[in-house]
């Protein structure tokens, strides 16, 4: 039935479908700018992860800042003057950005066994780390021996020191519940605009300190941004690569332009189409799924390479057949074992997914 639709309908109407195809394209083709990707905590994590989990409920029970993290090791040491100078002017730097909130350093913990003083006279005047009249050494040994800052803003061998840089909340978010679904994808788009903005200024402001020490940039952020660049040029390097060795090997195969274009026209169409469905959707991306173009190329064209070489084969086999008879002669054989390793495919990911 299916055989007999194809050869009645599509084939003897080859006009009227191509016609239809092409406005297929070019509405799947409007659709692609819906096309997004997606970096964020809950596709990096595994789902029901339970730090993700408990994450969340710290979140919801006291609120809490997005920040990036740095980490600080000095040439020198890390209470010599020139590294306590060195970590104020990077501080004050970096506050000095528009969308930074504040920033904690190891210059701005409190200091309680550095007097001899009163518990409470220390308590109401407590001294840092940044204070001339101070015992560096002594308050240094106070804050590496401290539970509470040893390995998190001090590393357990004294010569790292974090840094957190708390992120102003987006204002566009404080409303985002009474917006349309349209609405909270564009300034959802906006904001991670803004945060590659952002996490470039503050590279930009490490590079300038990269003489004084090493220093390198984390968290939660950063790496949605990054992953982000990594997905965006994955998609890219790895389809056109993927692109240029099907053209390659076509070539070497078939030695004939029509037998490069018409199976390339193919995967490209097919793209375009996939890509156009998935912004209708609303389906975004992932870092999984990212490379999902390369994957859909090689399988089209190892179809329409099937189906060019049963074709050529058809067609010397009975040199007295017309082109019409071939193409019906060559789907009505190919047809049931490209569906076949269509479905297998479609189960298999389904397995593995699962």
């Amino acid at each position: 039935m299916i055989a007999h639709f194809y050869q009645n309908v599509i084939l003897k109407n080859p006009k009227a479908i191509f016609l239809l195809l092409i406005i297929t394209i070019l509405s799947f083709g409007y659709y692609s700018k819906n096309f997004r990707l997606d970096a964020s905590s809950e596709t990096l994590l595994i789902e029901g992860d339970p730090d993700l989990a408990y994450l969340k409920e710290v979140s919801e029970r006291y609120g809490s800042k997005e920040f990036l993290i740095l980490t600080y090791t000095p040439n020198e040491g890390m209470v010599t003057e020139s590294s306590i100078n060195n970590l104020l002017s990077l501080k004050y730097k970096i506050q000095s950005l528009d969308w930074v909130h504040s920033v904690i350093t190891l210059l701005d913990i409190p200091l309680l066994n550095n007097s001899n003083a009163p518990l409470q006279e220390r308590l109401e005047s407590f001294k840092t780390l940044k204070d001339e009249d101070v015992d560096r050494n002594r308050g240094f040994k106070e804050i590496l021996n401290s539970p509470v800052f040893r390995n998190f803003v001090i590393s357990e061998d004294g010569k790292t020191s974090g840094i957190i840089v708390n992120i102003k909340p987006s204002k566009k978010l404080e409303d985002i519940e009474n917006k349309s679904k349209e609405e909270v994808e564009l300034i959802k788009d906006q904001i991670k605009k803004q945060n590659h903005q952002n996490i470039l200024e503050i590279r930009q402001v490490i590079q300038s300190y990269g003489d004084v020490g090493k220093i390198y940039l984390g968290g939660i952020p950063m790496i949605a941004d990054d992953m982000m660049t990594f997905i965006k040029s994955d998609i890219i390097v790895f389809g056109l690569g993927v692109l240029l060795f099907i053209i390659a090997t076509l070539w070497f195969v078939f030695r004939n332009l029509l037998w490069i274009v018409v199976p390339i026209s193919s995967c490209l169409f097919s793209v375009i189409i996939m890509i156009g469905l998935l912004g209708l959707l609303g389906w975004k991306v992932t870092v999984i799924s990212s490379n999902f173009i390369a994957l859909m190329l090689i399988l089209t064209m190892a179809m329409n390479i099937h189906m060019s070489t049963r074709f050529l084969q058809l067609k010397k086999d009975f040199p007295l057949k017309n082109n019409f008879e071939i193409i019906s002669l060559t789907t009505s054989k190919m047809f049931w074992p490209i569906l076949y390793t269509v479905l297998t495919t479609i189960f298999c990911f389904l397995i593995f997914n699962f």
